[in-house]
């Protein structure tokens, strides 16, 4: 049976990477504005260019040509530029599950105004995969999935290579999630450049496909093979369809089709056999070393992981809950900022962003991003609380109590030390003249309190000497209101908070003096406990914890090492003959910062000697992966 060869005009943009997303940018802009002009010029022949799998391309080039939108929009319509599903190429371990989900349904919901969806799990350069992906794509109605890591073994500039282990013997297989949902997996077996630069001169194009065809059919499994014509920022090639006509008079025994993942997805189906490989959970290439699926960039500039953990939770654990909750209880829900804030993020999480292995001017970017997407969230959070918080009733409380309402937006119930400045007293600048306020405020003498629950329970409370400080109120309906307050920081131990729910307490005056929380002593036996923990110091600041319910204890815990490493930015590798700098057994000096009933806090401080470490065989051992 006649063979056909499916060659498909890509390109793979890292919108930042070895250069900062502007210049990035200032390329794809050249790219597209010439794909533009080549289906112009030759639409005729010139069928088809796969858009990397990612929606957030066209809003890089529409912030700068949003003239351009209609003609853009035309073509995906046309089914000549194939977009989506994704709207980035995100990192798949280092970002969360829900960011993984929403990265797909934000792809898929900005491809809706374009008429047409390319319906391929596209992951070619993604470090590894997670397991569920098949059953995301499925209820995504995808069910398909093109990847080039995580299978099979690969070797030098990502090629494949034999193995007796390798876990398919073809480049098609069924990829299967733990809950038994599969898609057709596509490997690229011989990377996603394996058409690229295809050759216009008959004697380079002989020895071009007499190469190429024999590596393409070595791994499929049908008379179906795929050629990637493309790879990392590569420009349009111009003259595929004349490098097209010269394969077809060269080699008769194949059809050659400048083609697309839809029509290559459909005729492979046709023509699959029976039985495949099944590939079950996870692409981590689990028989390597896992230096070609770079699963080791979480170690790397790990304050980027820190800073997405915290906007991830922000947006995910504290925010969305707030916008629902604050829907039932009657209000409008904020679709499209909740997703403005989702894209913010996401920005950060292509593979080559969030794994921490680019250039330092793209990683300076991505923490503005991060700044930028804390402030949204936060002013969103402090916004949606109080209007939540405005709905309670507080009008059966104590007389001349402040009302304090915790939120619980988990689905469980809660327990939690909150830490909230309470405003004592408020006086605004309309009230008195502004200089005279701060020290009236510091004059006025300062009653006692003590805290209530609903029922009117006493509730252990600490708080710190109260202080004045400037503030201002951002009301709907007129200017600021700027004040002066007199404020304290007040801690507490609130329990049975109820799951997407809250509990009200109050602060109240009282003849009770006030309690403020101070420095404790040393305990000198470095031994602490309460009713679940019993935890043992030990001079080198390491700790045995016990589970007083079950007696188990685990020892020696909280050793600090550092070890040589030889690897790059994009793995770890120990060095070797060089022995780590560790805390254990180094005498640490032991401080006890707080203990109150609500927590305690220690700081161990270690002087360690370093030695020298020789340079010249770092970079021996260096060289020698290279």
């Amino acid at each position: 049976m006649k063979k056909t060869a499916h060659i498909i005009s890509h390109t793979h943009w890292d919108r930042e990477w070895y250069l900062p997303f502007e210049q990035h940018r200032y390329y794809f802009i050249k790219l597209m504005n010439n794909l533009l002009e080549q289906f112009e010029k030759d639409g005729n022949a010139f069928q088809s260019f796969h858009l990397d799998g990612q929606t957030v391309l066209l809003e890089d080039y529409f912030a700068v040509h949003p003239e351009n939108r209609e003609a853009v929009t035309q073509l995906i319509t046309e089914r000549k530029l194939h977009i989506g599903p994704w709207y980035v190429l995100q990192d798949a371990f280092l970002t969360s599950s829900e960011a993984n989900v929403r990265n797909l349904q934000i792809g898929l919901h900005d491809v809706k105004q374009y008429g047409h969806v390319s319906k391929l799990g596209y992951f070619p350069d993604t470090f590894g995969i997670y397991g569920q992906a098949p059953q995301l794509l499925k209820q995504a109605g995808i069910d398909t999935a093109a990847f080039g890591r995580g299978v099979k073994p690969t070797g030098f500039n990502n090629m494949v290579s034999d193995s007796p282990n390798f876990e398919s013997p073809y480049s098609e297989m069924i990829w299967k999630s733990p809950d038994g949902s599969n898609v057709l997996g596509i490997l690229f077996a011989n990377w996603y450049s394996n058409g690229n630069e295809i050759p216009v001169d008959e004697e380079e194009a002989k020895i071009y496909w007499n190469r190429k065809l024999q590596d393409a059919e070595k791994y499929a499994s049908t008379n179906q093979l795929l050629f990637m014509n493309g790879c990392d920022h590569q420009p349009l090639q111009h003259t595929i369809p004349q490098a097209i006509n010269a394969a077809a008079s060269l080699f008769p025994a194949y059809t050659f089709k400048h083609s697309s993942f839809d029509e290559y997805i459909t005729a492979l189906k046709e023509n699959l056999p029976e039985q495949l490989q099944v590939i079950e959970g996870e692409l981590r290439n689990q028989r390597t070393d896992g230096w070609s699926t770079l699963v080791n960039t979480a170690s790397s500039r790990i304050y980027l992981k820190q800073w997405n953990n915290r906007c991830q939770t922000l947006l995910e654990k504290i925010a969305e809950p707030l916008a629902v909750m604050d829907f039932l209880a009657g209000g409008k829900y904020p679709r499209e900022y909740l997703r403005f804030m989702w894209k913010s993020l996401m920005k950060n999480h292509p593979h080559d962003s969030i794994c921490g292995c680019s250039i330092d001017e793209v990683h300076r970017e991505m923490v503005t991003r991060f700044e930028a997407v804390s402030q949204m969230g936060e002013v969103f959070v402090q916004e949606h609380a109080a209007k939540l918080a405005d709905k309670v009733d507080t009008s059966g409380g104590p007389e001349g109590g402040i009302p304090l309402i915790v939120l619980n937006t988990t689905g469980w119930d809660k327990n939690e030390v909150v830490t909230k400045t309470v405003d004592l007293k408020v006086v605004y600048f309309s009230e008195m003249h502004f200089e005279q306020i701060p020290a009236y405020l510091k004059e006025e003498e300062t009653s006692a309190y003590r805290l209530v629950d609903e029922a009117g329970n006493n509730i252990e409370c600490f708080m710190e000497k109260p202080v004045v400080e400037f503030g201002y109120d951002l009301p709907d309906d007129k200017f600021r209101q700027p004040y002066f307050a007199k404020r304290a920081k007040l801690s507490f131990a609130a329990e049975d908070i109820p799951a997407f729910g809250y509990k009200t307490f109050y602060l109240i005056p009282s003849e009770q003096p006030e309690v403020v929380m101070q420095e404790q002593a040393v305990n000198d036996d470095m031994e602490m406990e309460n009713e679940y923990v019993h935890i043992l110091f030990h001079e080198d600041g390491t700790y045995n914890l016990t589970d007083k319910a079950t007696g188990n204890t685990l020892t020696q815990l909280g050793i600090y090492e550092d070890t040589g490493d030889v690897g790059n930015e994009y793995m770890f590798k120990e060095a070797s003959n060089h022995p780590p700098i560790t805390t254990k057994g180094v005498r640490a000096e032991f401080r006890l910062m707080e203990r109150t009933a609500l927590r305690t806090v220690v700081e161990f401080t270690h002087t360690l000697t370093i030695p020298a470490l020789a340079d010249e065989q770092l970079e021996m051992e260096r060289n020698s992966l290279i």
